[in-house]
């Protein structure tokens, strides 16, 4: 029999679900509220990482020096667009869990997002998603891989035993540096890397799929 990872580590923005555009849509709104528009390149740049980072780059496009004030309002607009509908899952993503839920195969979601973000997320998750590390449960976020260490922690699993599904070069960048097998899905182009394997989307992607990439590039 062949060796198969022990854990799936799943990216929650851009990953598993479309939340990218809603977290846009509600930065973009506060914006225009104040005249102002960013462009392509200014979105691509803050794509996957912390939401901090992204209310300091609109706080100071509107002139407030008030961070906190506009995080708790892009978070808060977030949490309203996600209450108001069904999870926007990206192609593939609930058939891959559900695909995992069947096998056994431990998953866990490591985010950038908050706990009060996810919180609007977590009970509408498969059961098999058995805990989520989010950004108030970590010193340091991505791109440093102390979250995706403590997931591994808490899964009882070591990082050569792990396939870590991502989109963004800072959550590639942390998964990477936690020692983990990435399986990336690009929201933006990413450089190469011999424990890195760049797909085109979840959409038709197979445990056993998984298991081959990883059996392919753990070593590397």
């Amino acid at each position: 029999m062949q060796a198969e990872p022990k854990a799936v580590l799943w990216d929650y923005d851009g990953t598993l679900v479309d939340t990218e555009p809603i977290w846009q849509a509600s930065e973009a709104s506060i914006l225009a509220e104040h005249g102002v528009t960013f462009s392509e390149q200014q979105w691509e740049s803050m794509t996957g990482q912390d939401a901090r980072l992204s209310a300091e780059t609109v706080a100071a496009a509107i002139g407030s020096d008030d961070v906190d004030a506009v995080l708790d309002d892009v978070q808060q607009r977030v949490v309203d667009t996600i209450n108001a509908q069904d999870l926007p899952y990206l192609p593939g993503s609930r058939e891959l869990l559900g695909e995992l839920a069947e096998r056994g195969v431990p998953c866990a979601v490591v985010t950038a997002s908050s706990g009060f973000v996810m919180t609007a997320a977590r009970n509408r998750l498969p059961s098999n998603v058995e805990f989520l590390i989010t950004s108030d449960d970590v010193v340091r976020t991505k791109p440093h891989p102390e979250g995706y260490r403590i997931a591994m922690e808490r899964l009882g699993v070591e990082p050569h035993e792990v396939v870590v599904l991502e989109d963004s070069v800072p959550g590639t960048l942390a998964a990477l540096a936690s020692g983990a097998v990435v399986y990336a899905v690009p929201s933006v182009p990413l450089d190469p890397h011999p424990r890195m394997h760049i797909g085109e989307g979840l959409d038709g992607v197979s445990w056993e799929m998984l298991a081959d990439v990883w059996r392919a590039r753990k070593d590397a």
